[in-house]
């Protein structure tokens, strides 16, 4: 056997293994990190909207006939404000475009919010649920109080792919009014 043709052949298995072997071994671990890198952050959030003023409330008039206490809201917006333990969602400006059908502030609402976080991302989705409230005894008004599910659907920045979902539940008297939520988001 020929010494120089044998280092060539050794070089032809050994070029072939690592072709064969190492190459796509190599490979299936870059991806494997890249994926790892890339996968997506779940968790909990929770917080609380102080209510703000509302920008917006535009009622359907009644009709002959209906119910004089029927308030048939078709579009009323209002700016919170957020106070969260999660610093991505602490202080951020939630803004929400509602709809609403109540017979004496009792019924359902449904709407679609956005939040302005501080770092200038946002985060959208949708809401619904019920509204109850209640009066004292001599017919002046005393609480409201609310509670329904959460849909979260996109945003911008770090929450350009955030999905999610949760619930919330609020009061309103006489002192002020907010809403608390809580739920799991993934990015």
């Amino acid at each position: 056997m020929n010494p120089p043709s044998f280092h060539n052949r050794i070089r032809k298995v050994g070029a072939l293994v690592t072709a064969t072997l190492i190459l796509p071994a190599l490979a299936f671990v870059v991806v494997s990190l890249s994926f790892s890198a890339q996968a997506a952050e779940k968790k909990k959030v929770m917080g609380t909207h102080k209510s703000g003023p509302v920008i917006s409330h535009t009622v359907v008039p009644l009709g002959p006939g209906d119910d004089p206490k029927h308030e048939l809201v078709v579009l009323e917006i209002h700016r919170d404000n957020t106070t969260s333990s999660d610093p991505d969602f602490n202080e951020a400006e939630h803004i929400a475009y509602e709809q609403g059908d109540q017979v004496a502030g009792t019924g359902t609402h449904r709407g679609y919010y956005r939040n302005l976080h501080k770092n200038g991302d946002t985060d959208y989705g949708s809401y619904e649920g019920t509204v109850k409230t209640t009066f004292k005894e001599d017919g002046s008004w005393e609480t409201t109080t609310w509670e329904g599910t959460i849909k979260v659907i996109g945003g911008t920045g770090k929450c350009k792919n955030i999905k999610g979902s949760g619930t919330y539940r609020g009061k309103a008297t006489a002192e002020g009014a907010f809403t608390e939520f809580e739920g799991e988001v993934e990015y």
